[in-house]
């Protein structure tokens, strides 16, 4: 029996042999490499699509900037209208978009006009930021009553409260 095995082997071109040597070889080793990718532990990464904090700020704007412009075409009391201006911060080429609602400005034109004793300003009478928060504490409220049922009644409104709420509480996040 071993004299058949002989005679059919050599029989054979040694070419193929060869051929089919290398073939088992790349077929063994290569199943020992795939074994070997199987045990290796690789660091596993997991990427989030997130926006930096100036993306998420400026999404913001343009979000609270659309609500504005909704709110003013639902709104009829005209003491809850916000107004907005550009203004350049001291020393700034940039001017900066501002909002601020009309019974805010109302009250500081009428303090500045009630603390004015003669000609020119007196920069020191002259009312703060919380002053005018305690002076519109009342009509404030009134005011997030009143923003508050345009956005319950009105579907549009609500749903771009809903997006403004979504990348305020997003950008909350990224602070703590």
């Amino acid at each position: 029996m071993k004299s058949h095995t002989t005679s059919a082997i050599s029989g054979t071109p040694v070419k193929y042999l060869t051929g089919l040597f290398t073939v088992v070889t790349l077929v063994f080793s290569s199943a020992v490499f795939a074994q070997h990718d199987k045990t290796r532990k690789y660091e596993q990464f997991e990427v989030l699509g997130q926006k930096t904090k100036s993306q998420l700020q400026r999404e913001f704007d343009k979000a609270k900037f659309d609500f504005l412009d909704m709110y003013h075409e639902i709104n009829e009391v005209a003491k809850f209208d916000v107004l907005c201006s550009y203004h350049r911060p001291i020393g700034s080429k940039i001017a900066k978009k501002t909002c601020e609602p009309r019974y805010v400005k109302t009250a500081r034109a009428m303090y500045i006009q009630a603390m004015s004793t003669g000609t020119g300003i007196d920069f020191n009478r002259l009312p703060s930021d919380d002053m005018i928060r305690f002076l519109t504490n009342q009509t404030r409220e009134e005011s997030y009553e009143h923003v508050a049922a345009l956005v319950m009644t009105n579907p549009e409104l609500n749903k771009s409260f809903a997006k403004l709420e979504f990348l305020h509480s997003r950008l909350n996040e990224d602070r703590e």
